[in-house]
């Protein structure tokens, strides 16, 4: 699972493996698949809807030839008896050039305005298997973002996971918005 993979064709997919959406709460959405075709877990389900797609991700084998999936985006428009089309592989990213700098959504879908990932760009699952120990590098690099206080007071490290908490109001989306416009003004890069 941990292997670079490029996107495959839905439409054979398609062909083989389209559910049949059974519930829908909130972002949950229940499948029903013939008998012995049920998707992988993890694997990526797209219900088409009038002018967008959903993207949903099994979690679960529940029985009775049914999934349970968790939808990446809005679910409203989702009724009963719509189809779910398997694609037959994970969730996907684009890695490497193309999503340099970039700003995506879980779906590898760009948000930033900008052109368009092309679609031969090396993709990988967004479930993989964690780096081996040995191939770590050993030291800390600050993640420079261009904001003196956040780079003073408290730095990112590279590779890690940060978190933007506060209560309402207080400027978490100033803070994302001055970020994305000295990225701009800057022309920079994120590694």
């Amino acid at each position: 699972m941990a292997t670079k993979t490029k996107e495959a064709p839905k439409k054979a997919a398609a062909a083989t493996n389209t559910g049949r959406v059974v519930q829908v709460i909130g972002p949950v959405l229940d499948v029903e698949f013939e008998p012995e075709q049920l998707p992988e877990l993890y694997n990526a389900l797209v219900v088409e809807l009038e002018g967008r797609r959903v993207v949903v991700e099994v979690q679960q084998h529940i029985g009775r030839n049914q999934i349970r999936a968790v939808a990446m985006s809005p679910t409203d428009g989702v009724v009963r008896g719509m189809s779910a089309i398997d694609t037959g592989q994970p969730i996907t990213v684009p890695v490497g050039k193309p999503a340099l700098g970039r700003i995506l959504n879980v779906v590898g879908e760009p948000v930033d305005e900008g052109a368009p990932i092309p679609p031969d760009a090396e993709r990988w699952p967004i479930h993989r298997e964690p780096p081996k120990f040995v191939d770590l590098e050993p030291k800390t690099q600050v993640f420079e973002t261009g904001i003196k206080v956040i780079d003073l007071i408290a730095p990112f490290v590279k590779g890690g996971k940060i978190g933007l908490f506060g209560g309402a109001g207080v400027g978490k989306t100033v803070v994302i918005q001055v970020w994305s416009s000295a990225k701009r003004a800057f022309s920079t890069t994120s590694p």
